[in-house]
């Protein structure tokens, strides 16, 4: 593929690591900025990666950006995914996708107004073991599924992330965080 979508991040935290490291895996797209509100975190990134460091809104308006990740806190998403469309950029964003119904709808209206695109994490349900359920589920296999249950076992996000302060804030916790993925 010669031409490859540019992709910028917004949000340079503990998650941003795993989307740079993992980006060069998909041939489609080539990283090639981030943007922090804490441009030393910007800066750590790009130089770990070997990207431009850039200010929200020169990321915003960078022209080489197709793309934005949107990995800022939950409390956020929705202005962050907001100016991208603005923008007239394609966003995929960190769950949860937006903190309300109202919010979701607004950004859906906004991407179709412009085509864009919009999407968000995690992106789980398409792998092979969600389909497979899915799959066994709909040919009646299992027969009628009246309920389910889903166990996280783990002492918590403060014991592993560095700054865990937002997963106890509206529009995280084991719910919006963790449940998605189940």
């Amino acid at each position: 593929m010669a031409n490859k979508l540019g992709v910028g991040v917004i949000g340079c935290g503990n998650i941003s690591k795993a989307y740079f490291s993992l980006a060069p895996l998909f041939r489609g797209i080539k990283m090639r900025a981030c943007a922090d509100i804490n441009m030393d975190a910007a800066k750590m990134r790009a130089k770990e990666f070997k990207l431009r460091a850039e200010t929200v809104n020169d990321l915003l308006k960078d022209d080489e950006i197709d793309i934005i990740v949107n990995l800022t806190i939950p409390a956020v998403h929705y202005e962050i995914s907001k100016a991208v469309l603005d923008a007239g950029k394609h966003v995929y964003s960190e769950k949860p996708f937006v903190l309300s119904i109202k919010e979701g709808l607004d950004l859906k209206s906004r991407a179709e107004k412009k085509g864009l695109r919009i999407g968000s994490a995690p992106d789980t349900f398409f792998g092979g073991a969600h389909q497979l359920a899915r799959e066994l589920i709909d040919s009646g296999k299992l027969g009628r599924i009246t309920s389910g249950t889903c166990h996280v076992m783990g002492h918590g996000m403060e014991h592993w992330h560095p700054n865990p302060d937002f997963f106890f804030q509206p529009g995280a916790g084991p719910v919006l965080d963790i449940g998605p993925y189940y």
